[in-house]
């Protein structure tokens, strides 16, 4: 399984660029904008290449070839993927993101495995090895649409078009993520028919590889148990497009990649529209962010004088359990903080010995936990003005 990265609430807060971007959120917003930015989980390049080759060596087991070839997005108005002399249409000059890095993976994969992964071959090339295996790379599928544009450009020549209905070759695509509906999608556009009299039925020749997938529909496994307050924060940003409030197809995916940010991600996070400043402009993924997710917060958790720093979220998570809460989901529910960013918290209030477990495992606040409480009282509480003039009832007015 891959290993994602995360933003903690620590990382939120210490980043400067984080906190410019959440200004731009009314008061009563910002804490679900941070629970948006904890539920993301980022991939690095490094990480998804070893998993692209982690799948490749299942089809390297076998004693025959494999054709591999980069899912990408062509100009308007194409119509096919193969040129006349049946090689692969040229890939344009300018930096692609994801179909760069995949490209430098299977060009590593041949040199491990001997050229067994014919690098986008030519028809001839694949006529000639009798390749049967074809394998197409991408790094998430949400709306399913432009790898359905790919197959349909790629089925679109007579020679690939009858192997293809012929049984002759199988198309495995590889994603690290997509959602089940992106798979009825894509098999339903395919060309050919899945009619049980069939005899190479298109659903026996088309395979998907992935380690996450997901029903776009299901927010609370991605976005956590505030998912609809997150999903009612993208449709209030009304800076944001409607049709890409919630990401490209409504997808709301929440896997962000370092070497290409796809548009299945809330819009407020990539688009830069009507004034608004987004983390990703133009879905490119900024250094400051690489370098915090790699090396986490960029200040102490002490200052100078090695006093703790004063943090908002610490200060209301002790005052709330010196008041009697003591679960996960109660802190939450009263905080309106995602659960994933209260325990993060927590766990720092434990680390720190400002919170502890009695023996019978109930959360506790300790003595440094008062202390620290009773240091940074004014912060939590507000100043209570009272009204000391006399009260006089009006039955006892005169007039």
């Amino acid at each position: 399984m891959i290993n994602f990265k995360t933003l903690d609430i620590n990382m939120i807060n210490s980043s400067p660029e984080i906190r410019t971007w959440l200004q731009q959120f009314g008061t009563h917003d910002v804490e679900t904008a941070k629970s948006l930015l904890a539920n993301l989980k980022f991939v690095s390049r490094d990480d998804y290449a070893e998993w692209v080759v982690n799948k490749l060596e299942c089809f390297q087991a076998g004693t025959d070839s494999s054709a591999i070839y980069t899912v990408r997005k062509f100009r308007t108005g194409a119509q096919n993927f193969w040129r006349n002399d049946g090689s692969v249409q040229p890939r344009p000059a300018t930096t692609q993101g994801s179909e760069d890095l995949a490209a430098s993976i299977i060009s590593n994969a041949n040199r491990r495995y001997g050229d067994f992964f014919k690098d986008h071959p030519s028809l001839q090339v694949l006529k000639n090895n009798r390749i049967k295996s074809i394998i197409l790379i991408d790094d998430s599928i949400g709306s399913g649409h432009r790898v359905s544009e790919f197959l349909k450009l790629m089925t679109n020549h007579p020679t690939f078009l009858s192997w293809w209905n012929y049984g002759r070759i199988h198309i495995h695509i590889i994603a690290l993520a997509r959602t089940r509906e992106s798979e009825k999608f894509i098999l339903e556009n395919m060309v050919g028919s899945d009619h049980g009299k069939r005899v190479y039925r298109k659903s026996s020749k088309l395979f998907f590889h992935s380690d996450i997938v997901y029903n776009s529909f299901y927010l609370n496994s991605r976005w956590g148990k505030k998912s609809n307050e997150i999903l009612n924060l993208c449709g209030r940003t009304k800076k944001i497009p409607k049709d890409r409030r919630r990401g490209y197809g409504d997808v709301m995916g929440n896997i962000v990649f370092y070497h290409s940010v796809p548009n299945n991600i809330p819009g407020m996070l990539f688009r830069r529209d009507n004034g608004w400043q987004p983390l990703f402009p133009d879905r490119s993924f900024p250094d400051w962010l690489a370098n915090l997710l790699e090396n986490g917060s960029r200040i102490n958790t002490v200052d100078d004088s090695g006093q703790l720093q004063i943090r908002k979220e610490v200060l209301q998570i002790l005052g709330m359990v010196k008041s009697g809460l003591r679960t996960k989901t109660s802190l939450s529910k009263r905080l309106g903080y995602d659960v994933k960013i209260v325990d993060q918290i927590m766990s720092f209030c434990l680390r720190m010995n400002l919170l502890f477990k009695d023996e019978n495992n109930v959360l506790r606040i300790g003595e440094a936990g008062y202390a620290y409480l009773k240091r940074n009282i004014q912060s939590i509480e507000r100043k209570r003005e009272y009204d000391y003039g006399l009260y006089v009832p009006s039955t006892w007015s005169v007039d």
